[in-house]
């Protein structure tokens, strides 16, 4: 139905704060349950009276608002701490068959979506990768791969993403190894200007309905990468 006012008022009326804020909650309560056709204008259904002010998680950075949610996170700058990538963790050390893709930590967000929704995931990366020398390649260059998760892009009762690594970014190993130089050893043969450096991002639009878990998940060979700093950022807006 459409929305009608607890309180109504007529010139010389007393209007208290308690009728105006029960007028408030009750708009707010209708905005977000479901406009009915008959109060929307065919021409541009967003009007003034239609808005009020967005939710504001700020344990999760997220924000919800009229038509759908946004929000962002990021690591960086001088209190930098770095997460980490790994094969130890993804099975792929020693050239296993299966691909088991892990989270990114602090990467994930979980939102409660109200209907139909398009969600914009947009990311970036910057990661030093090595250096490893391990049996597991013999010297030859090791990987490591970095997509989207999602919940449901996980195959059913398993941590294998249903992707391949042409479709993920990948960063390089420093394969040169570490410096003979000192004792202990000096840090990594070349430096990661010219070996072992990642630069990545990636945008990715879903179509989504209820909730919906969405952040980076990572395939590697390497023995570690330190992922320094990363950024991620999420528009859902309501169809």
């Amino acid at each position: 139905m459409a929305y009608s006012p607890p309180n109504t008022f007529a010139a010389g009326d007393i209007i208290k704060a308690e009728d105006l804020d029960e007028n408030d909650a009750a708009l707010t309560i209708y905005l977000h349950e479901g406009v009915v056709s008959g109060d929307l204008s065919s021409a541009r259904w967003v009007q003034t009276r239609h808005f009020q002010p967005p939710l504001l998680d700020p344990i999760s950075g997220l924000q919800h608002g009229l038509t759908g949610f946004q929000g962002g996170q990021w690591n960086g700058g001088i209190n930098a701490k770095a997460t980490f990538g790994t094969g130890l963790l993804t099975g792929k050390r020693y050239g296993a068959s299966t691909k088991t893709w892990e989270v990114v930590p602090q990467t994930t967000f979980t939102m409660t979506l109200r209907r139909p929704s398009k969600v914009i995931f947009h990311w970036w990366m910057e990661s030093m990768n090595g250096p490893d020398t391990g049996a597991r390649s013999q010297g030859a260059d090791a990987y490591m791969w970095v997509s989207e998760f999602r919940t449901s892009g996980y195959l059913s009762a398993t941590k294998t993403k249903v992707i391949t690594d042409t479709y993920s970014e990948e960063a390089v190993n420093n394969s040169a190894g570490f410096s003979t130089a000192g004792n202990p050893p000096g840090g990594p043969d070349f430096p990661y200007t010219l070996l072992g450096y990642g630069n990545m991002a990636g945008t990715t639009i879903f179509n989504a309905t209820d909730t919906l878990t969405v952040g980076l998940a990572h395939l590697s060979t390497i023995d570690r990468s330190a992922i320094l700093n990363w950024g991620i950022a999420v528009e859902a807006y309501y169809l």
